[in-house]
């Protein structure tokens, strides 16, 4: 059983891995209830089918050797009692479906709100908190209560059935004795051995409600593990310019965002500046093509000039927050390959960690706790602006990455970042006129919304 729930974990986790947008509450629904679900309602009641099978085989035969009569009704009685779970299949895998979905809804609303405690400490909005946690709990709980009583019905009718079959087939040996047609004795075991049977059956009967009602969602289980296809694409070294031409997006508010047509050359240092809201981040985003533009298109172009399909991935990304994970500083540099450990001296130099680095005992090895937050926000930036350097990118998307950095490391950092060969281009606020000076040119993003 466990490696069958360790082999869905593995796929759906690599399913997850080439998503580019999955929820955190839908997977954590996934890996942990549904599969604590499947594991309790199709697994278990599975192998327990499989041993009653081969006791009410063994019973039935058993029953054979008494008396030809009493196997017959045993085995229509059999058939009759497998039957009954088909009654209530469909609306136990209607409940067991809801629960998941109510679970997944309620975990959705535990991520959106509880991200923001702070906020609603802030405003004293604790009651506006514990009545939308009240709502989506009551929900979750009437599901749960809803699926126990489909259940419970279930189980009704199975045992009806076991205690009627079993009645059946002790008042049936009964009539034999009198008929003098078998011994005495065989009433007691065909009443043992009718009563083992049933029991079989029960439990059969049983665990098949148990399986039928989870199979919505092993369904949607199997379908969650259909890997997304992988495509190799084009390596960014082949990157040679990259253009905007009559791009915009529209957001559900009704708001539209236009950007003007823009060409940026291969190594280009180009400074992206502008007011709040003017599109600089979504800019990013339509590149990274982790937006959809409503109208016109992001081009790439090898030397050539000819349009290619980038690896996305291939694409250095720094946004303002970026991930770290708890573990050492060192494999949040080197992101878990050890290869790339040599090249991390150089990496925390230029990105004005090494002082930072010095003043922690442990030093690269130090652990990050993301529950005490025991890293300033100046001292995360740098750690993730090693990162991006160490792995080497040809193109660098630097989203106000030196926000929470003083202005001298900032301009250490960023000197760095613009001497090398890369296409660099970054989104920055108040710098410092010597700060300007490092880059090529300046794109500005004006007022476009409509």
């Amino acid at each position: 059983t466990q490696k069958y729930i360790h082999s869905i974990r593995h796929k759906l986790i690599s399913e997850y891995y080439h998503d580019k947008a999955p929820k955190v509450a839908e997977m954590e629904n996934e890996l942990n209830s549904n599969l604590q679900v499947l594991t309790k309602n199709y697994a278990d009641q599975s192998l327990s089918i499989i041993q009653s099978g081969f006791l009410l085989v063994t019973s039935i035969s058993s029953l054979l050797l008494m008396n030809w009569m009493l196997t017959l009704l045993a085995i229509i009685l059999s058939v009759i009692t497998l039957y009954i779970p088909r009654f209530t299949r469909q609306k136990a895998s209607n409940a067991t479906q809801k629960v998941a979905s109510r679970n997944s809804k309620y975990l959705l609303v535990i991520e959106e709100w509880f991200n923001g405690l702070e906020e609603l400490r802030k405003y004293t909005a604790f009651n506006q908190l514990d009545l939308v946690m009240q709502k989506v709990s009551q929900n979750l709980e009437t599901s749960f209560v809803e699926r126990k009583k489909v259940i419970s019905v279930a189980d009704f009718l199975n045992g009806c059935a076991n205690s009627f079959s079993q009645i059946a087939i002790t008042l049936l040996a009964a009539i034999l004795f009198f008929n003098h047609q078998v011994t005495f004795g065989v009433i007691i075991a065909a009443g043992n051995f009718s009563s083992m049977i049933l029991n079989c059956l029960l439990t059969i009967t049983t665990s098949l409600t148990r399986i039928q009602s989870v199979q919505g969602l092993n369904k949607q289980i199997i379908e969650s593990q259909k890997l997304v296809p992988f495509h190799k694409e084009i390596n960014t070294d082949e990157i040679c310019s990259i253009s905007t031409h009559n791009l915009s997006i529209s957001f559900k508010n009704g708001e539209t965002i236009y950007f003007p047509d823009i060409h940026i050359k291969k190594g280009e240092k180009v400074l992206l500046s502008g007011d709040s809201g003017t599109g600089k981040s979504t800019l990013f985003k339509l590149i990274l093509n982790k937006l959809q533009p409503t109208n016109g298109q992001v081009i790439f172009e090898d030397k050539y000039g000819k349009e290619i399909s980038p690896d996305y991935a291939q694409i250095g990304y720094i946004p303002q927050d970026g991930k770290l994970f708890p573990t050492s500083i060192i494999n949040n540099i080197i992101m878990f390959n050890n290869k790339l450990k040599k090249l991390s001296k150089n990496a925390v130099e230029n990105n004005d960690l090494s002082k930072d680095i010095a003043s922690m005992p442990n030093g690269l090895e130090t652990e990050i706790d993301l529950d005490t937050n025991n890293f300033s926000g100046g001292q995360k930036q740098k750690i993730i602006l090693a990162r991006n350097e160490i792995h080497n990118f040809s193109i660098i998307l630097a989203d106000e990455a030196t926000s929470a950095i003083d202005s001298k490391s900032s301009y250490r950092i960023l000197k760095n970042l613009v001497s090398s060969n890369k296409t660099v281009i970054v989104i920055a606020h108040n710098l410092t006129p010597a700060m300007e000076k490092l880059f090529s040119r300046k794109i500005s993003l004006g007022s476009n919304k409509r």
